[in-house]
């Protein structure tokens, strides 16, 4: 993910449209902005409304995440003797094949683990057809909406528990204009989802039979005085009837719940438009028998932060929705896969704002390139130079012959030669032979000065000599005697000399070879 990355969670309600806008940031994730419309019922189509929802607010477009209703999907929950991911991927169809009344290329499927341990593995699937995907995202293409993550409804909710405080058994219930969506949590993850068609506009629709009066003074009876009576109006009873619907179906599913998951450590977390009607979770605790509560904004400051200023039950749906384009989801369904895959659109490149970035990332690279044009020039007019000047080197060293292409190696050739000659010819300091140093050192010795070499060892850098001589003064004459040579100047005596038992010495004699300022 970018380091700075905006996600517009869009929940497409039957009443009105909900948008929750986040941004992530290297801190974490921050409140842009959260916003509902109303839909105009019956007049326009969804794709109208969302286009003239995105005209009222610059929501941002970078990554959208919507969902598939939940009436139009099948959420089911497969056990599996492994965990492995790449054997479940291989099982899950196999498993659904079974399970549905369709060939499995007839339907859009996802899955992910939820539960289980080393050796077994739980799995909520969710399964759409095709048709049901395709007009979703066409309604959110042409409405100047496309999502890059397609989720379903229902078990999305569950990515509040990245955000909101809830108990890691609990029971969402969303309770909106048309439907009331259900998800079951365990262990923090969704285990089960589904709707059922009684919500907000049933309740409507009751208070208007009952009281013989319009939808809109039925709506605004059950928003001043509910349904369950009060000072000024007595409970209406077709209205609690078809609560009791909402009622016996959160017992369903509380009895769906795993077996050690007992009723009394469940809650059930109200959401959605409808579950502000007055006294609702009240009346939904005593009939289901476990605690009811509305989704508030959690203890959390940083948290809390995120939320602020909007109503958590309202744009509950619409902040799951925008959680799971975050790092922070709990799911990670996407029904954009094989024909529906998410394909990027280039067309943020003509945003406006990104035409100084542009022209700027334009310049740095020209420059780039003068830069490298001008450094390889001035390389090639210092190699030029250097030509010349071995050139010249050569010249000198090699008068009367032809300058080669390339003399640097010319000379180092020569080199070698040399070294190959004396090599060959033993030549020592001053272009010496072994012959010619013997002959000078003995031209140094004087005939008076009785002396004899026993052993003489010759390389490249020194001449070792062992001498017996008649006595000391010996020693340091011949020491002296050499040093006027220019070639023996480092003449030295090393070690100690020893008298032997006919009277005479014998010591070692050292003579450099290598001449101060040449090369040996």
């Amino acid at each position: 993910m970018a380091i700075m990355q905006t996600v517009l969670g869009l929940d497409t309600g039957s009443h009105a449209l909900k948008a929750v806008e986040l941004r992530q940031t290297l801190r974490g994730l921050e409140g842009v902005q959260m916003r509902t419309h109303e839909r105009a019922a019956g007049q326009t189509t969804l794709a109208e409304e969302i286009q003239h929802f995105l005209r009222l607010y610059p929501f941002s477009s970078d990554r959208i995440c919507s969902a598939i209703p939940e009436d139009r999907i099948s959420a089911r929950r497969l056990d599996f003797p492994f965990r492995d991911h790449k054997k479940l991927s291989q099982a899950v169809p196999f498993e659904l094949e079974e399970a549905v009344p369709f060939e499995i290329d007839e339907i859009v499927m996802d899955w992910q683990l939820v539960g289980g341990d080393r050796n077994h593995g739980v799995v909520i699937t969710a399964i759409a057809q095709p048709r049901d995907v395709a007009q979703a995202l066409n309604d959110l293409s042409e409405g100047g909406c496309v999502p890059r993550i397609l989720e379903a409804e229902g078990l999305a909710l569950a990515n509040l528990s990245a955000v909101f405080d809830l108990p890691q058994t609990c029971i969402l219930a969303d309770i909106g204009h048309r439907r009331t969506t259900f998800c079951s949590l365990a262990g923090g993850q969704p285990i089960a989802a589904h709707s059922i068609p009684m919500a907000g506009k049933t309740i409507t629709e009751a208070i208007a039979q009952s009281e013989n009066v319009d939808l809109q003074a039925a709506e605004r009876i059950k928003c001043e005085h509910g349904v369950f009576g009060d000072d000024t109006h007595g409970p209406c009873p077709e209205a609690v009837e078809a609560i009791d619907r909402i009622a016996r179906e959160l017992v369903r599913c509380l009895g769906a719940l795993e077996p050690g998951q007992g009723q009394a450590s469940v809650e059930v977390i109200l959401l959605g438009g409808g579950a502000h009607l007055q006294g609702l979770d009240e009346y939904l605790a005593e009939q289901a028998g476990v605690s009811v509560r509305l989704l508030s904004a959690p203890e959390d400051s940083e948290k809390a932060a995120l939320v602020a200023g909007c109503d958590p039950v309202l744009f509950g749906p619409a902040i799951a929705l925008a959680l799971r384009a975050t790092p922070k989801a709990t799911t990670h369904l996407n029904f954009r896969q094989g024909e529906f895959a998410y394909r990027s659109n280039y067309e943020w490149l003509r945003n406006p704002e990104l035409r100084i970035p542009a022209i700027l990332a334009g310049l740095c690279i020209l420059l780039a390139i003068a830069s490298g044009i001008a450094s390889g020039r001035l390389e090639a007019m210092r190699a030029e130079k250097l030509e010349r000047q071995l050139s010249a080197t050569y010249a000198g060293l090699f008068p009367g012959e032809a300058i080669p292409s390339r003399p640097l190696t010319a000379l180092g050739g020569a080199v070698a030669s040399a070294r190959e000659r004396a090599d060959f010819l033993g030549l020592y300091a001053g272009n010496l032979s072994a012959l010619d140093l013997l002959t000078l050192l003995s031209d140094q010795i004087p005939p008076d000065l009785n002396v004899r070499f026993s052993e003489i060892n010759i390389d490249r850098k020194v001449i070792r000599i062992k001498v017996s001589a008649e006595n000391y003064e010996a020693q340091d004459r011949l020491e002296n005697v050499l040093k006027a040579e220019s070639v023996f100047a480092g003449a030295d005596v090393t070690g100690s000399a020893k008298r032997l038992k006919n009277g005479s010495v014998t010591f070692g004699l050292s003579i450099p070879l290598e001449i101060a300022g040449e090369d040996s």
